[in-house]
């Protein structure tokens, strides 16, 4: 009688602890991406306005602002070469989405929702390393003159992993010249990143980065933030900590439709570029200047 006892008591204690677990389980909501998060998070910073081809798109506030060039820098990881941005709502337009430049909009950000360490293009040769964004509908593996020179951004290749490149950044005026020495780097990397197969271009490799540099390339690994805000990276951890959200499916086709439709209702429409131009009242964003680091006896070339 006493064994039955016990035996009831150690299947119940068994089934209780089953379904904690699994109560626990279910519980865990995973943070989705969706429009909505876009938009709210980065309305703030800049303005939402609509456009003819690519319907809804976001531009920052802060005059002079290029993508992948302002206020960030790279750092390897699993994934290649990763941008880890100044700005607090980095997380989602360097690492989603594409950027795009025109003359009536200046740089703008066009939603998208798979995730990548960069959606960049990039070239090598001689002593440089150069990267440009990737505009809507490019491919990761560009032709020589998809991109133009003026969207390239060089330098000198030691400098590849400095926390503050731009003060190494390469002169446009000579964007051209090197473009005719280099190639573009086709390292294609086939990742599955929140369930999803995304394709992106790692950039250079570590070994030929260790060569050139004749210093050693850590491997970060990129965590999950648990909320939006800037990305951190933690050397004594090795980790880069960015929000890095799971897609939300059935968000992403109503969005897809919706722009569908409004492409087509603007297919014959001009721009209304006037509207474009008026910037409501926003919040800019102040970046701090990063440490110098020492022992830095050379100086390059600042644009």
């Amino acid at each position: 009688m006493k064994t039955s006892i016990r035996s009831l008591a150690f299947g119940l204690i068994v089934a209780a602890v089953f379904l904690l677990t699994n109560t626990s389980e279910g519980q865990q909501v995973s943070a989705t991406v969706s429009f909505s998060v876009f938009h709210d998070n980065l309305q703030a910073y800049g303005r939402w306005t609509n456009h003819p081809k690519y319907g809804q798109i976001w531009i920052y506030n802060q005059a002079g602002f290029t993508p992948y060039n302002t206020g960030g820098h790279w750092v390897y990881t699993q994934y290649g070469w990763t941008w880890v941005s100044d700005y607090s709502w980095g997380w989602a337009t360097f690492h989603y989405g594409r950027w795009a430049y025109e003359p009536s909009f200046g740089w703008f950000w066009v939603p998208g929702y798979e995730w990548a360490p960069a959606w960049v293009s990039w070239r090598t040769g001689g002593d440089y390393y150069g990267w440009a964004p990737l505009g809507p509908g490019l491919s990761i593996s560009v032709g020589v003159n998809t991109i133009p020179a003026e969207r390239w951004v060089f330098v000198p290749r030691r400098y590849i992993s400095d926390p503050r490149p731009n003060r190494y950044y390469v002169s446009h005026t000579k964007n051209v010249t090197i473009i005719k020495n280099t190639t573009i780097v086709n390292n294609t990397n086939v990742t599955k990143v929140s369930n999803r197969n995304v394709t992106f271009n790692s950039g250079p490799k570590r070994e030929e980065v260790e060569k050139d540099t004749k210093v050693k390339v850590n491997v970060m690994n990129v965590s999950n933030s648990s909320k939006p805000g800037r990305e951190v990276v933690d050397d004594s951890k090795r980790t880069v900590n960015i929000y890095k959200p799971d897609i939300d499916e059935k968000t992403i086709d109503q969005k897809e439709n919706n722009n569908d439709n409004q492409r087509v209702n603007n297919a014959n429409k001009k721009p209304n570029n006037a509207n474009a131009n008026k910037k409501p009242p926003v919040k800019k964003e102040v970046v701090k200047p990063k440490p110098k680091p020492h022992n830095k006896s050379e100086k390059g070339e600042n644009r």
